[in-house]
């Protein structure tokens, strides 16, 4: 490796790394805040707790790592030209293009990384942190339900308890909204209602006695009422597999998904807008790279402040793109294959003009 290579991969280095793990905080901890009291009340241990964060972590990644490599090798470019080292350079004879190579070595090791943690790494992280949460809301239901407190124990279903004894596990005045499935919603109102724990498979249910059940249909147009002496409400969890989210799935299986003429359009536009995104996000993270060098040198006399905001201001309009066309591809209002890397084209085309403004005539 060269002199040269070496010190633009340092100046590169510690921008990079700074911005990658500053990025992975931040996100985490916005992840993280909505179900800490969720994670305190259950009492999640601290080694699960670090468990948890471990797997969330990689999920965000894949828009982390195009962001810091923007960020790193801008900065390093920045700083070379703030401190005067680039026209020293350009001074020895060194052009651009040698300058370039360290830059596009760093972007093709993101792309890499980007596209390995895009297909392996995020659907397996989603997956593990899915599974572990349903774990421990399993075990918060064992624990019962707090009185005078509404709860939703599981997706679509809310709970009241007027009073709550055996440690939450027998209550007096209860009030259920089950909406779990679409199209039906059912009310229910009973004297008094015992958890189950324990069951067969692990399973849990509510005991419910001398209450009313009124289903109401979708439209408010009809219900019915009906009395129970005893009425058994089951609390199962959704089944792992069998409600796989597309983040969840391999690029295989989404491709399989999104080209199977049995899935419904609507579910397929979805599968092969979630496999071209993941295979588009990577590839921009090659090119943001690149982009980074005619940024710093061409702006470097703008500060550092200036030259961050440029390059923030670039990373965004590049997301912004992204997220509209892959709402429009899901909207069937675009191909998915054409939707998803327009961006990318855009994207590409503003580097070379960089570039070709930069080997006219640096600044």
């Amino acid at each position: 490796m060269s002199l040269l290579s070496r010190l633009i991969l340092k100046e590169i280095a510690f921008p990079f790394l700074f911005s990658f793990c500053a990025l992975s905080a931040l996100l985490l901890l916005g992840r993280l805040l909505p179900l800490l009291s969720i994670l305190l009340r259950v009492g999640i241990r601290p080694s699960e707790l670090i468990k948890l964060l471990l797997l969330m972590m990689p999920t965000f990644w894949m828009m982390v790592i195009p962001m810091a490599t923007l960020l790193g090798i801008l900065i390093g470019f920045l700083r070379l030209t703030r401190d005067s080292e680039v026209v020293s350079l350009f001074a020895c004879g060194i052009g651009p293009l040698q300058m370039l190579k360290p830059a596009v070595g760093v972007s093709c090791v993101c792309w890499i990384l980007s596209l390995l943690v895009a297909a392996v790494v995020v659907p397996m992280s989603k997956s593990s942190s899915r599974s572990m949460l349903r774990d421990l809301t399993q075990r918060t239901l064992t624990r019962g339900f707090p009185e005078e407190r509404f709860v939703t124990p599981v997706s679509g279903l809310t709970m009241y308890v007027h009073e709550s004894t055996s440690g939450g596990h027998r209550f007096k005045g209860v009030f259920i909204r089950d909406a779990r499935k679409p199209g039906m919603a059912n009310h229910i109102f009973a004297r008094t209602g015992e958890l189950l724990t324990g069951l067969k498979g692990s399973r849990i249910a509510l005991r419910l006695e001398n209450g009313i059940l009124n289903r109401i249909s979708p439209d408010y147009d009809k219900t019915d009422i009906f009395e129970f002496k005893s009425y058994t409400l089951q609390l199962d969890l959704p089944s792992i597999q069998a409600s796989r989210s597309r983040g969840e799935m391999g690029l295989g299986t989404l491709w399989r998904k999104g080209n199977d003429p049995h899935t419904p359009r609507q579910k397929r536009n979805s599968y092969l807008t979630e496999f071209h995104k993941r295979l588009s996000i990577p590839t921009g993270t090659l090119i943001l790279g690149i982009l980074a060098v005619p940024l710093g040198i061409l702006f470097g006399k703008t500060g550092l402040s200036g030259g961050v905001a440029l390059g923030l201001s670039a990373f965004l309009a590049y997301y912004l793109m992204v997220a509209l066309m892959a709402n429009l591809a899901e909207a069937s209002a675009i191909p998915a294959a054409l939707g998803l890397w327009i961006p990318n084209f855009i994207l590409a085309g503003l580097t070379l003009a960089m570039l070709n403004r930069l080997l006219k005539g640096p600044a």
